[in-house]
């Protein structure tokens, strides 16, 4: 009994202590798992932040400009070389200004006074114009440089004539034109018979030429002599450069109707060029 009892404690014991071995073994492998775990992710798995390691530069792409040309490419400069010899306009050489000549061509014929004021039987004459009702001085100015008239005539009761006067410069012939208009105006050459009155029935200005003036003068009779004849007097004066055209008819009543005396004016100006 008492040898059974012992070893039965003895297995009992020997049992007891290769357990407790056995558990410090399991806790010891235990904790070594723990301490080899940690190591191993601080040193697979490195915490980054910032500016511990280099960063790589983006590789900008060039990108075309509104030109077509990448931004970029820096663009080439432009050449400050001449290509060559700036031109120069030619220099005109300066020519004295020719003096206009006062040629024939340049007065009405008498076909044009004809078709102008129609069925009058207008032709021209030979020989010089007559002298007008406002007299000499209402046809030319002074300085005078060259001088050409044609007379007309209707063969009956109406006359006419057109005076061309030439002057060294525009400024000369303007001079002429504004004192023959204030002749005619004024029209003290020849003043109306006791028995009649004189009154300007027109004055006005046409855009031909560089300046027009059309005067009309009229006579007609006092109440005093009621049996006495009337008589019309149109003027027209045309300056052109330097020449000075002037057109005066007479006939007894009203004379050469407004609207035909005009176009016979404008005609006359356009012979002046």
């Amino acid at each position: 009994m008492a040898g059974r009892g012992w070893r039965t404690r003895r297995t009992t014991a020997v049992a007891g202590v290769a357990a407790a071995t056995m558990l410090l073994v399991a806790c010891g492998n235990d904790a070594g798992a723990g301490s080899g775990s940690g190591s191993g992710d601080a040193s697979t798995s490195p915490s980054a932040t910032a500016g511990d390691s280099p960063t790589t530069p983006p590789v900008s792409t060039p990108t075309a400009g509104p030109s077509g040309t990448p931004t970029g490419t820096p663009s080439a400069k432009p050449s400050t070389t001449p290509t060559g010899k700036p031109t120069r306009p030619p220099v005109e050489t300066p020519t004295p200004a020719k003096p206009v000549r006062l040629v024939t061509s340049m007065l009405l014929t008498g076909g044009e006074v004809s078709k102008a004021d129609p069925k009058r039987g207008w032709a021209a004459t030979e020989g010089s114009a007559s002298t007008p009702i406002c007299g000499r001085s209402s046809t030319r100015g002074e300085d005078v440089a060259g001088a050409l008239s044609r007379n007309f005539t209707t063969g009956l009761d109406a006359s006419g004539g057109q005076w061309l006067t030439r002057y060294k410069d525009a400024a000369t012939a303007t001079t002429a034109y504004n004192r023959i208009v204030a002749t005619i105006k004024s029209c003290k050459a020849a003043r109306p018979a006791p028995t009649h009155a004189r009154k300007l029935t027109e004055n006005r200005t046409l855009p031909v030429g560089q300046a027009t003036t059309i005067l009309r003068w009229y006579d007609y009779p006092l109440p005093s002599d009621p049996g006495s004849e009337d008589g019309g007097f149109p003027y027209a004066v045309t300056r052109q450069g330097a020449v000075v055209s002037v057109l005066a008819f007479r006939e007894m009543g009203k004379g050469v109707k407004p609207a035909n005396f005009e176009r016979l004016t404008r005609a006359a100006a356009a012979h002046l060029g």
